[in-house]
């Protein structure tokens, strides 16, 4: 892990902390089958918990806010978080529900599916920790699962307003479910976004477009600022001087896909904090989330900084695509030391 510095950049991260059951199985089971799997894991997961474990190895400092309950699987996951160096002061121990719960059932091909709670996330309250010790922060990441309650919604709104008043940027990955169930609330956020994080399924949902680019430059039109669209095997999609460009990916063996776009969002992150341009930060993203699916399971799992620098390292891309791979590779050899 790469050792963190005074003068590492600080991150507020608000989102969701749960903690997974994986079951890996052959196949779907049919209707009113049986689906028996050799053995089930526990791992720490949650999209803001996988995001604050994912990019404390990068370097930065993370502050995490959520809400988890009065149970072991609450002191379970503070503890991980604790010990990868996540601050976690600004989360809450609710004593109305228990903490969030999720089974993911992953298949062969490294497709998963949830079944769950986000339990005691829903009912997160104004943060004990004082404002301005979360407003030294230099940016701010925000979910669309804390737009979906009352509470976590007023904290997160709050979180835009103080630090946009301040001219620090505040930073949204969507979710599948908030645009599902939330759409018009999502698009109505849009132009208070200074960074968006949306999958392509995702944008298909709220834009009402199946074709990527179309939804792309739909989001652009409501204005937001920057927008990064995930395209799983694909890579992504991005803006460069107004002009749309796929982003490639890194050819891995998928095994599951649960909490890459967690780790792709906290690669991009760190490297725009950092000052790196939108097309290093997409292709060091790429990777991140590429070795990140190459391995079971999220939370922790996705800390595999050293699995994107070995991608970067041995994948070559064409065209102009290599020069920029050779100086991501720089770069991330400088962060981590090597």
């Amino acid at each position: 892990m790469g050792r963190k510095k005074d003068s590492a950049p600080n991150l507020l991260v608000f989102g969701d902390l749960n903690m997974d059951m994986i079951g890996r199985v052959d196949a779907w089971p049919a209707p009113g089958g049986e689906c028996l799997c050799p053995q089930l894991e526990l791992h720490c997961g949650g999209v803001g918990a996988n995001c604050a474990l994912a990019i404390a190895p990068w370097g930065i400092n993370v502050r995490l806010l959520g809400c988890v309950g009065q149970d072991r699987f609450g002191d379970l996951l503070l503890d991980t978080l604790r010990k990868t160096g996540v601050d976690i002061r600004g989360v809450e121990r609710s004593p109305r529900s228990l903490t969030g719960i999720l089974y993911i059932n992953v298949t062969r091909d490294g497709q998963r599916t949830f079944f769950g709670s986000r339990g005691a996330n829903q009912f997160m309250r104004p943060p004990h920790v004082p404002a301005g010790s979360l407003l030294s922060s230099a940016a701010a990441h925000l979910v669309g699962y804390s737009f979906l309650n009352p509470g976590p919604e007023k904290i997160a709104r709050q979180i835009l307003r103080q630090f946009h008043s301040r001219g620090k940027r505040v930073s949204l990955d969507v979710g599948m479910e908030p645009s599902k169930r939330i759409p018009k609330k999502i698009l109505r956020l849009l132009p208070q976004v200074d960074l968006l994080f949306v999958s392509s399924d995702e944008a298909a949902i709220l834009t009402g477009r199946s074709n990527p680019h179309e939804s792309f430059l739909q989001f652009e039109r409501a204005g937001t600022r920057e927008i990064v669209m995930k395209i799983g095997k694909l890579g992504c999609l991005i803006s460069d001087g107004g002009i749309l460009r796929e982003v490639p990916s890194f050819a891995v063996r998928a095994v599951d896909s649960t909490g890459a776009g967690d780790a792709f969002t906290a690669a991009f992150l760190q490297a725009r904090m950092r000052g790196w341009s939108t097309l290093e930060a997409a292709l060091t993203a790429n990777a991140a989330g590429a070795a990140a699916a190459s391995r079971v399971g999220a939370g922790t799992m996705l800390s595999d900084v050293a699995g994107a620098l070995k991608l970067l390292r041995t994948q070559r891309l064409k065209g102009t695509w290599e020069e920029i791979r050779l100086q991501v590779l720089s770069r991330v050899q400088r962060v981590r030391g090597f």
